[in-house]
């Protein structure tokens, strides 16, 4: 008897009634009194029964009965009624009674109870909406119907009439929400960010996870996003309770039901490190790093699972030679991509040309360099530098020759390999008749 009576005066009457109601953090809100007069909301502003506390665009204000907090969002307005009742006119709102008393919160269709220890939002528009975000709380209809609100379900009213039976909650993933059950929040943001990146890569991240269930996988229509066939995996390999099967089948149909990510992960008892530990798993198994991975969502960060894949494609040929890249990355291409593909004739007969002019220098006895023999230069600069020797006219043809496929040579190596080669094009080859005889009957061979 004496808990009853202990009961009563939590939930309604003495001494919750005459409790004071004051103004906690406020942004563009106002306070109106039963005659209709106004003023403008400040922090620490006593709220008397009868006032109405609205909110203008993006504004928020916070309402203290001793340890219970009433957190409106913009565009909303609340009557507090006294100190255990409120009335929520339109808007949205989050009652956290996590640390202290209960609250009646009048929604005009209904009457929610919200115990000690709970936290509860609710909607007011064209729909009316009532949501457990921790702990339960119930709904009585205008004829007297009562509807249990189990935590992380929730309640669409419409008229007079309670639906019969409730749905898995569905998150906004708003600061309000975030300020009474931050861990359901952030797991929903995670997942969500996951599903993202799932839905953005190739089939094969479906394909190895997928593969990796053993169990009876549920009917999905083709048209719906990657994720809804691989989440369901991941959560219920991640959790525990009952069978895999039974975790499995649990998640696909409470997202059917329009449960949010993180809300079908905490009726499972599971966490998101726990999810994407799972992933990095089956990652591991079954296909190399950085081909599973996610997206940051608005407002928050997910990391990546493994680390992106860059590929690297060569830069199209200047007639003006090449030109030298501001990052470090040269080098050859990263492990799967595939590489440039080979030069055609021309480059494969200039290779040899190159080859025969290597070798034949690599022969002669050595003779002592001026200041003006071999000089190494650029592909722009071979094709645009004239010998300052007069060339005998026996080798002009040669000379001429062996000048066009080092060009040749330096542009299409660059094209292919984004690097600048050098090309040595020693004057030599004006100035001994010998060698340039030969060089001249060699090249004139390959290249005639």
């Amino acid at each position: 008897m004496a808990a009853g009576i202990i009961v009563v005066a939590e939930r309604g009457s003495s001494p919750i009634v005459g409790a004071q109601t004051t103004l906690g953090a406020v942004k563009n809100a106002k306070i109106v009194d039963p005659s209709g007069a106004t003023h403008l909301a400040v922090a620490g502003d006593r709220v008397s029964n009868g006032e109405v506390v609205t909110t203008g665009r993006h504004g928020s204000a916070e309402l203290i009965t001793r340890q219970r907090r009433t957190l409106l969002g913009g565009m909303a307005a609340l009557e507090v009624v006294n100190g255990g009742r409120q009335q929520l006119r339109t808007g949205t709102a989050v009652i956290d009674s996590l640390t202290g008393p209960g609250l009646d919160l009048d929604l005009g269709l209904g009457l929610v109870a919200i115990p000690r220890g709970s936290a509860t939002e609710a909607s007011r528009g064209p729909s009316t909406r009532v949501g457990a975000l921790s702990g339960p709380a119930s709904i009585t209809s205008a004829s007297g119907r009562q509807l249990a609100l189990p935590a992380l379900a929730q309640a669409v009213l419409s008229g007079d009439a309670l639906p019969a039976a409730t749905t898995p909650l569905h998150l906004t993933d708003s600061v309000d929400e975030d300020s009474v059950a931050p861990s359901l929040v952030r797991d929903d943001i995670a997942l969500n960010a996951l599903a993202r990146g799932i839905d953005t890569t190739g089939r094969s991240t479906a394909h190895v996870i997928e593969a990796s269930w053993t169990g009876t996988a549920a009917p999905v229509p083709s048209d719906v996003n990657r994720s809804e066939k691989v989440l369901p995996v991941l959560i219920a390999d991640s959790t525990h309770g009952g069978t895999a099967q039974q975790r499995y089948n649990a998640a696909v149909g409470w997202r059917a039901e329009g449960g949010s990510w993180g809300v079908v992960l905490h009726l499972l008892a599971g966490r998101a490190s726990s999810v994407e530990l799972t992933l990095a798993a089956l990652q591991k198994r079954g296909q190399a790093p950085g081909q599973i991975g996610t997206v940051r969502p608005t407002g928050g960060t997910v990391s990546a699972v493994g680390p992106p894949t860059v590929f690297t494609t060569p830069p199209p040929s200047n007639s003006k030679g090449p030109k030298r890249h501001r990052n470090n990355a040269g080098g050859s291409p990263k492990t799967g991509t595939k590489p440039p593909p080979p030069d055609n004739l021309l480059g494969s007969l200039v290779a040899t040309v190159q080859s025969v002019i290597n070798g034949v220098f690599g022969i002669l006895p050595h003779q002592p360099a001026s200041s003006a023999d071999p000089t190494t230069v650029t592909a722009k600069q071979s094709s645009a530098t004239k010998p300052a020797t007069t060339k005998p006219a026996t080798t002009k043809a040669a000379t001429t020759k062996a000048a066009k496929p080092s060009a040749v040579t330096s542009t299409r190596t660059t094209a292919a390999t984004s690097t600048v080669r050098t090309v040595t094009s020693p004057k030599p080859i004006a100035t001994r008749t010998p060698t340039t005889g030969l060089l001249g009957t060699v090249l004139g061979g390959l290249l005639g």
